[in-house]
């Protein structure tokens, strides 16, 4: 069995897709306090992490604690594909998919084409 794209969490976007994969538009982002109920830590609703879950962000919900910051992958940036050194906009793919692929093909078995508003845990951000 290949290891297929979901190993990078890549996610398709929801609405609003130009602030997809951000705290703001997380089930677990604390809009009031501005905290993270999986991290226990303050975020801005721009930031992002491994944790993400597309939802409407509550205060009703406890705050675990369950990682660290680090551990989440926390970062101050968006983190589309757009945004993101391997997005490839004329062909819509991922250069990263299709490398791996390329220099790999025992293993990975990845499908390159991506939203330009999608996400996953492998962006790196353009320079």
């Amino acid at each position: 069995m290949k290891v297929t794209r979901d190993a990078f969490l890549y996610l398709d976007p929801k609405p609003p897709q130009h602030r997809f994969a951000q705290c703001g538009t997380c089930r677990m982002f604390l809009p009031v306090r501005r905290l993270c109920a999986v991290i226990g830590v303050k975020v801005a609703a721009t930031d992002s992490c491994g944790f993400y879950v597309h939802g409407l962000p509550t205060e009703s919900q406890p705050v675990a604690k369950s990682v660290t910051a680090k551990e989440a992958g926390l970062v101050s940036r968006p983190v589309r594909c757009e945004n993101c050194t391997f997005f490839r906009a004329q062909e819509k793919r991922c250069h990263l998919y299709y490398e791996l692929n390329e220099i790999l093909p025992d293993i990975f078995d990845l499908d390159v084409a991506v939203d330009a508003k999608g996400c996953c845990n492998a962006q790196i951000p353009r320079a």
